[in-house]
């Protein structure tokens, strides 16, 4: 095959490595605006004021839908439980928590994976609390116990 044929060959085009895989045109250049540069410097402005509208709607799609949300004093409710979470897990909620998990296969009754994944935070304490924190590995010196923060 001359070149001239395998020039205008289409399974010679795909084959050809002088050709970028892609099959865009290094000569092409991109136009500054966009999504990762592609687009053009007019199309700009355009995507602005959409943007500007979603953002618009959206607000107002949640005002409207504030008097049908959670009131105030449940809300107030969820913020003191989400602060009320100590990082720490004590003895006996940890104990309770293996007791679920060791218990949960032997009850006969479907397993509930919601109990299970709640009792994960306790059964995995990183890292235990009696080992002793030392200043030096060579030292022998405990220091003081401190909380931990996970």
């Amino acid at each position: 095959m001359t070149r001239t044929n395998r020039s205008t060959s289409p399974r010679a085009i795909i084959k050809d490595r002088s050709e970028p895989r892609t099959g865009l045109d290094s000569s092409m250049r991109k136009g500054g605006a966009g999504a990762h540069n592609w687009g053009s410097i007019n199309e700009e402005l355009r995507f602005e004021k959409e943007a500007l509208g979603d953002e618009a709607q959206e607000l107002e799609e949640e005002e409207a839908g504030a008097g049908t949300s959670v009131s105030p004093a449940a809300r107030e409710k969820a913020e003191k439980a989400a602060r009320k979470r100590s990082p720490s897990v004590s003895e006996e909620e940890r104990e309770q928590a293996l007791n679920v998990r060791k218990n949960a296969l032997k009850s006969g009754k479907e397993i509930d994976l919601g109990t299970i994944a709640r009792t994960s935070r306790a059964v995995s304490s990183s890292p235990p609390k009696n080992v002793p924190i030392v200043t030096a590995a060579a030292s022998t010196e405990v220091l003081p116990e401190r909380a931990v923060s996970p």
